[in-house]
């Protein structure tokens, strides 16, 4: 079972929202706090009321409450961006330094890297099926909240400005992806990796598209110093340890190179140099 997190205040979640509660697919069961729980599809749809969805850190404490745990959490969301330009993204959230947008400090969220990659896939193929070709795709980096633990975690957004934020076609494109989801038509099981050292949208997407690997955490080059408990996270907070992590060679320095490849060799991880 899947938990789905909406927020009311979030216009692309509300929009998606409101394309399933149209559909007849949402059933209302309950209230917890700031959040109304439904099922929808045999899974779990918890729509927060009056929070954006970057900052609902007490989802964990909510689900607990629950008799039954869903396996993974998705979140629909709008995306924003200090230069906006249409865009479909997929990532795990959490802090690799401060919580300045939601979340805890210094700590990531459990990432499912083939549920990451396989809504990016998706994301990119429909978008032109569509009539939303000036959207690029992208996996981003490890960022923002809430932080969650416990269960996997998968941001799906649509962005990135208010412009963008009301085209009706994302929500109906994100809608049809969260149901392939829930029908078990979203599914890859390519080797699960780890990014560091490149941009904030990962640089990657053939390498992606191909499935030459499933990306989980992605530690972008801009979080200076990198830690060895930074990559530990990224390696032990996925659902599936990582086989390989892509290395930007050329944009990390050469004691934080040294630190990366001492660290991946003691994790067991394989270090793929990208130049």
């Amino acid at each position: 079972m899947y938990g789905f997190v909406f927020s009311k205040v979030d216009v692309v979640s509300r929009g998606v929202w409101d394309l399933f509660n149209r559909g007849g697919e949402l059933r209302y069961r309950s209230s917890v706090g700031d959040y109304e729980i439904y099922d929808l599809k045999g899974h779990i749809a918890f729509l927060a009321l009056n929070r954006d969805i970057v900052y609902l850190d007490d989802v964990e404490d909510v689900i607990n409450k629950l008799d039954t745990k869903p396996s993974e959490l998705i979140f629909v969301s709008r995306h924003a961006m200090k230069n906006p330009r249409p865009m479909f993204t997929s990532h795990v959230t959490g802090n690799w330094g401060a919580a300045e947008l939601g979340g805890k400090p210094n700590t990531v969220s459990l990432a499912n890297p083939h549920t990451i990659t396989a809504f990016y896939r998706e994301l990119c193929r429909l978008r032109v099926d569509y009539g939303l070709d000036q959207f690029e795709c992208y996996i981003e980096a490890t960022h923002h909240g809430p932080t969650v633990m416990t269960i996997p975690v998968t941001f799906i957004e649509q962005g990135s400005s208010e412009k963008e934020w009301g085209v009706t076609r994302g929500w109906e494109l994100l809608h049809n992806i969260v149901s392939e989801f829930i029908e078990g038509k979203l599914v890859s099981n390519y080797e699960p990796a780890i990014s560091i050292g490149d941009l904030h949208y990962l640089t990657m997407g053939n390498r992606l598209l191909s499935g030459e690997a499933d990306i989980g955490h992605a530690i972008p080059k801009y979080v200076s110093p990198i830690t060895e408990d930074m990559i530990i996270k990224a390696v032990t907070m996925m659902t599936h340890k990582p086989v390989k992590a892509y290395v930007s060679w050329k944009a990390i320095d050469g004691e934080t190179r040294a630190l990366v490849t001492e660290v991946l060799n003691k994790l067991g991880v394989k270090l793929i140099k990208r130049t």
